[in-house]
């Protein structure tokens, strides 16, 4: 099948849309400070929340779902409570609850 030595362009030749485009529009500085707030909060809650699982872990002498002979406790759901930080307030974060033999927390 012969070729043509002349080939149509597929592509536009624009000069407009290559060396004029507008600038990325950026948020207002209360916007940006707005959602730094916000992920500093995720931030925060994500911590709490796991320091407070592994401490559970370490009072009940066992990971969740392990069955150990050590194991001094069982978890037993959870409760929310609310938290002011220099953040915001942290609402609903998720405390875990034990039940079992009577442990004291350390320093007790």
């Amino acid at each position: 099948m012969p070729v043509s030595s002349q080939q149509e362009r597929i592509t536009p030749t624009n000069p407009a849309t290559t060396s004029e485009q507008s600038p990325p529009l950026l948020p207002s500085q209360q916007e940006f400070h707005q959602y730094l707030r916000l992920l500093t909060q995720s931030a925060v809650r994500t911590v709490i929340e796991a320091v407070m699982r592994e401490e559970l872990d370490a009072l009940i002498g066992a990971a969740w779902g392990e069955s150990t002979p050590k194991r001094k406790g069982y978890r037993n759901g959870t409760y929310t409570r609310d938290l002011v930080t220099s953040s915001g307030r942290l609402a609903d974060i998720k405390v875990r609850r034990r039940s079992g033999g009577a442990i004291p927390y350390p320093g007790v």
